[in-house]
């Protein structure tokens, strides 16, 4: 009796209950208001109320985070972060995000002891172990960076970020040839890792190979016209060539696409200066000075240009033009390769975290749609981005609309097996069985060994009236998992289908002592009486 009157009270809190309402409604603010007043409740904490209360509080907080990481406001996340984890200390995979805003907003020794805190529980975690190579490479550790990704590349060999990555590591340590090596590996992964081959024409720039650098450039640009960085490093191409008109075109470029881009707008103002433009050099110094006060190099070419035009141009001043348009970034290239790496919000893992919360509904979902749109169009060549949207697509049952994400990471990337494997499965759904066997077959011959993905593609031949096909498939599930009720029940579809009523209903029973899912029971339990009745 005593029990029955625990779970009536817990039914009857009226805080609770109110914050429940507005957690629902994903007011989360309000909602964590109501929980905390009943968690500063007298006497509260043995109730049911209470631990609820705990748990949708770090819900509401760890919700609130997520849409802040999302739009890149990682310092008001990390505080909604470490709330949630206050509220939840089990929480382990809070720490993931608390590491990428620490990483982000400089804190590099508490991102690592973040992702360690993570890797402690769950040693084998492959984000989260790529992320802390980024954050040694931020902290200078370089050695350990590269150790690593090393380590991670032995069991992870067509993983073209930690190529990358590993690339950057050793540029860290000056070693440019690995790096360049390395970069090469991301790009046979994904030949359409704009990155990596970035990075390959900047090394060219340090080496001093221009005409390389200045070839591959012109073909990326044609390419991605768009993308400030290409012009940028264009204008040092042409800058070392003394290609001065040219050079100021490109930084022009550069600043056009991004009026924000620092360094872009230094070497525009150096370069109007080296044409006698000096009125313009200044404009565009003093523009950057009022927003950036504190940047020594643009005090320095300030007072240089203002001494100039106070006086008559002398050899100080061509000086200084040469070192800050050459020797900074042309000899000296390195440093600016390994400025630190910001994590951007990756939706790739971030959604993966978000779908892998048992409790979670589809309302976070949703709320991330138009974020990841929005990352989309500032990185529309990533497929992961593309990969991730097409998740969330299936989380809201959109199929067709994540048909349309997946099938845009399989062309950006065709070795994204994920990414192919998600497409399959959403072709499956819309009935499209010709399109998802083709891709299947590919899924097979790169040595997919999922049993669900046997099964499924077993399901999408029986539609296409392939039995031969639909039955190596169904047997290779059984063999994977003889426990699969699913995959005993196509098998049995199989036996049917070439007219082995006995092996069928023997399949059948199989599937029914493995409590199939209900929308597959009932028809087991009819297909085994007519089989048995003829």
């Amino acid at each position: 009796m005593r029990m029955f009157k625990r779970i009536w009270t817990l039914g009857s809190n009226e805080l609770y209950n109110e914050g429940m309402r507005l957690f629902n409604e994903h007011n989360y603010r309000d909602a964590i208001a109501k929980f905390e007043e009943l968690l500063a409740q007298k006497g509260s904490r043995k109730s049911l109320h209470y631990n609820l209360s705990l748990v949708y509080a770090s819900q509401s907080h760890r919700n609130l985070g997520v849409v802040l990481f999302a739009t890149g406001s990682y310092r008001e996340a990390l505080e909604e972060f470490k709330l949630a984890l206050h509220f939840n200390p089990d929480y382990n995979e809070l720490n993931y995000f608390i590491g990428v805003c620490q990483n982000n907003l400089g804190d590099f020794m508490g991102a690592i002891e973040s992702f360690n805190t993570v890797l402690s529980v769950d040693p084998h975690n492959l984000p989260v172990a790529l992320r802390l190579g980024v954050v040694l490479h931020n902290n200078k550790m370089w050695d350990r960076a590269t150790s690593l990704y090393k380590e991670i590349l032995l069991k992870n060999p067509h993983y073209a970020d930690i190529h990358y990555n590993l690339g950057l590591a050793c540029l860290g340590q000056g070693q440019v040839a690995r790096a360049m090596a390395a970069f090469e590996s991301a790009l046979e992964i994904n030949p359409n890792y704009l990155q990596a081959r970035i990075k390959i024409v900047v090394a060219h720039i340090y080496l001093g190979k221009l005409d390389q650098a200045f070839a591959e450039l012109s073909v990326l640009i044609s390419s991605f016209p768009d993308y400030a960085d290409l012009h940028y490093y264009m204008g040092l191409v042409r800058t070392a060539r003394s290609e001065w008109e040219e050079a100021k075109s490109s930084f022009a470029s550069a600043l056009q696409i991004n009026p924000s881009y620092k360094e872009a707008k230094i070497k525009l103002a150096a370069v109007y200066c080296y044409l006698d433009q000096f009125d313009k050099g200044l404009q565009e110094l003093e523009e950057l000075h009022a927003v950036d006060p504190g940047d020594g190099d643009v005090a320095t070419m300030l007072l240089a240009i203002r001494g100039v035009l106070s006086s008559a141009r002398g050899e100080n001043f061509a000086g200084l033009l040469r070192k800050m348009l050459k020797d900074r970034e042309i000899t000296k290239n390195i440093p600016e390769f390994n400025k630190s790496i910001r994590i951007n919000p990756d939706v790739s893992e971030m959604v993966a975290v978000i779908l892998s919360v048992a409790e979670e509904d589809a309302s976070l979902t949703a709320m991330l749609i138009p974020l990841v749109k929005n990352h989309i169009a500032e990185h529309p060549s990533y497929p992961d981005v593309h990969n991730s949207l097409g998740t969330l697509y299936m989380k809201v049952n959109q199929p067709v609309e994540a048909e349309t994400c997946f099938a845009e990471a399989v062309r950006l990337n065709p070795q994204y097996l994920k990414a192919r494997l998600n497409l399959f499965y959403a072709q499956k759904m819309l009935g499209k069985h010709e399109e998802a066997a083709g891709h299947g077959a590919l899924l097979a011959a790169a040595g997919v060994s999922y049993p669900d993905f046997y099964c499924a593609l077993a399901e999408v031949y029986l539609e296409g009236s392939r039995f031969q096909e639909a039955r190596a498939n169904s047997v290779k599930a059984v063999e994977l998992n003889p426990y699969y009720a699913r995959a005993h029940y196509v098998l049995g579809r199989c036996h049917e289908a070439d007219g082995e009523k006995g092996l069928a209903v023997e399949q059948y029973e199989t599937c029914l002592e493995m409590k199939p899912p209900h929308e597959i029971l009932a028809f087991v339990q009819d297909r085994i009486s007519k089989l048995q009745r003829t």
